[in-house]
């Protein structure tokens, strides 16, 4: 795995590409499906809201929140992804309660810098664990910023989605068998390998770092088996999927195997 400033690097520069997936059927998916799992998981704390996305981008997970009346920070190290927030911040009418942070997540860990340790409500970090190279220390600093009470989630590639869809979708049984105990896997989107990190492991650094997991979501439990791509482009379809996929993220089993494992916990006394 790379540094978090190697990573950081990574990201920056591939602002299309990540616009792209966004706009696509999946990217759509991804989101409709995770706001309404993580307004479940903080729906039990009053508000207003402070929160802090950490390795935000764009702010695609945690603007819907602003728009909900709740103050936002958005941290991220690449400045494209973070002009992108801002402009999204002045197209959604929220940048009173918006701010945007240029910060390197190693930098941070070692000094938490201007970020307030302990006062932050809700902490999001979606889809950031998998590029990180010790999972539980960072965990740790993730908790470390949640106040006693408050929300962490955290999200990230579910491996067994990685040979699920190889198999089924793509008809590829010998990438599947090549993937299956691979520790990595291919960012497309980012062109960079990602480590295949288990929800398992990481709910037992948030137990480690002080914080109860409250609930256990898979996001898009079906919609990376589905091989025509065309069809979720239909808007009917699409509704009729996301009806599905709001109803699965939950249940077992088919939490277990979606694309996407989105862990939610509230950090103890």
């Amino acid at each position: 795995m790379t540094d978090g400033r190697a990573t950081a690097g990574v990201f920056d520069g591939r602002g299309a590409e990540w616009a792209s997936w966004q706009a696509s059927p999946w990217g759509r998916l991804r989101y409709d499906v995770a706001r309404e799992t993580t307004a479940r998981a903080v729906a039990a704390l009053p508000g207003p809201l402070r929160v802090i996305d950490v390795g935000g981008g764009d702010g695609g997970d945690s603007l819907p929140l602003a728009e909900d009346g709740h103050d936002v920070t958005v941290l991220d190290f690449a400045p494209e992804l973070l002009a992108q927030a801002q402009r999204a911040a002045e197209a959604r009418g929220v940048t009173d309660r918006v701010e945007v942070v240029r910060a390197d997540l190693d930098d941070l860990v070692r000094d938490a810098g201007d970020v307030p340790l302990g006062t932050f409500d809700v902490v999001l970090c979606h889809n950031v664990l998998h590029y990180r190279t010790d999972v539980s220390e960072t965990v740790r600093w993730l908790a470390a910023l949640t106040r006693p009470g408050g929300v962490l989630s955290v999200m990230a590639p579910n491996p067994a989605m990685d040979v699920l869809s190889a198999a089924v979708r793509r008809l590829d049984p010998g990438t599947a068998r090549a993937v299956l105990d691979s520790p990595t896997v291919h960012s497309e989107t980012f062109d960079h390998p990602m480590r295949r990190l288990e929800a398992d492991e990481v709910e037992q650094a948030l137990v480690d770092a002080g914080c109860a997991v409250e609930h256990r979501f898979g996001i898009r439990c079906v919609m990376d088996l589905i091989a025509d791509d065309g069809r979720k482009s239909d808007a009917d379809f699409y509704r009729q999927l996301l009806e599905l996929e709001l109803l699965l993220c939950e249940r077992e089993p088919y939490r277990r195997t979606a694309r996407f494992w989105q862990l939610t916990a509230r950090r103890e006394p």
